[in-house]
């Protein structure tokens, strides 16, 4: 195997931007509601305005329903808006699939958020970034308790402590210090591409909001076979990979800042290995939001010092 294989990126990184378009001065807070009965997270408004009611109901499947009951299911969530202030109230025993759709839908949420009636946990109010981190660290820690085999990890956010080769691979290392300050995502793109990182995968958003594989490293070892492109991450990875994925993909892009994902994943040779992942989203705020990318950069480490998605 070549440890030093780099991926082969697209002839012209606007070529993924066929259909590129932007929101000049479009609302960014969330989209509004197509339904008064049931939506989806990106169509999910919480409100900015004062005296803006909303309630939602997130069920054990993780679909989005509008509600009138404070009280969730047990594998579900609440989430009840009154002017200014959002409180969630978890079920006695939320799935992985309520919690992603919940991070999901806080990704539109900017006011202070208090999370109320979960199990052991501070009740205080939160910032949304604080507060998507701690959900996915809950849904993180209930599927990898049911599929210890497969992977163990902790996700934090990268700091300027973490910018080291003592703690980063170089190409980790690399697209961690990267800054996106662009205007447009393609002008980011085109950065990327001109850096040169080895290992970087590449995730889009449909127009329905499902994450889509676009660009993944040559000669991966995990996952084999390697995905489709261009198809929704949930058909193209088995359970449990595209929710464990999915976590920190749309974790990182509910709080709009880069991930450190490290500790320990099986391989197809029933082997664990270590590994550490940077997820940097690009997400500039006069983008649609079926625009927005993600960035990832993973290796195993040790002799096998291999790519992974």
């Amino acid at each position: 195997m070549n440890a030093s294989a780099e991926i082969t990126p697209p002839v012209n990184p606007l070529e993924i931007f066929s259909c590129h378009t932007t929101a000049q001065g479009q609302r960014q807070d969330g989209l509004r509601y197509h339904s008064p009965h049931r939506f989806t997270y990106d169509q999910l408004d919480l409100g900015t305005d004062n005296d803006m009611r909303a309630n939602i109901a997130i069920n054990d499947l993780g679909i989005v329903l509008a509600s009138s009951n404070a009280a969730p299911s047990t594998g579900g969530a609440v989430a009840v808006r009154v002017n200014q202030e959002v409180a969630i109230t978890l079920g006695s025993d939320p799935t992985v699939a309520a919690l992603l759709s919940l991070i999901r839908t806080l990704r539109a949420v900017k006011a202070p958020i208090t999370l109320i009636d979960a199990n052991d946990i501070d009740s205080s109010s939160s910032t949304q970034s604080k507060l998507c981190i701690l959900l996915a660290r809950m849904a993180l820690a209930k599927l990898e308790s049911e599929n210890q085999k497969c992977f163990q990890s902790k996700i934090a956010l990268v700091t300027p402590d973490l910018l080291t080769l003592d703690n980063l691979p170089d190409d980790l290392l690399r697209l961690a210090k990267m800054s996106f300050d662009a205007p447009d995502v393609p002008t980011s793109l085109i950065k990327v591409y001109d850096a040169k990182i080895r290992n970087l995968t590449l995730v889009s958003q449909s127009l329905s909001m499902k994450l889509c594989f676009v660009v993944v490293p040559k000669d991966l070892v995990w996952p084999d076979p390697a995905p489709l492109l261009a198809q929704s991450c949930d058909h193209c990875l088995d359970a449990p990979f595209n929710q464990w994925l999915a976590i920190i993909y749309e974790t990182a892009m509910a709080i709009r800042s880069p991930l450190y994902q490290h500790e320990t994943i099986c391989l197809n040779d029933n082997l664990t290995y270590q590994f550490k992942r940077i997820i940097y989203p690009i997400m500039p705020a006069d983008e649609r939001a079926s625009n927005h990318r993600i960035l990832s950069a993973a290796r195993l480490l040790g002799d096998l010092e291999a790519p992974i998605i």
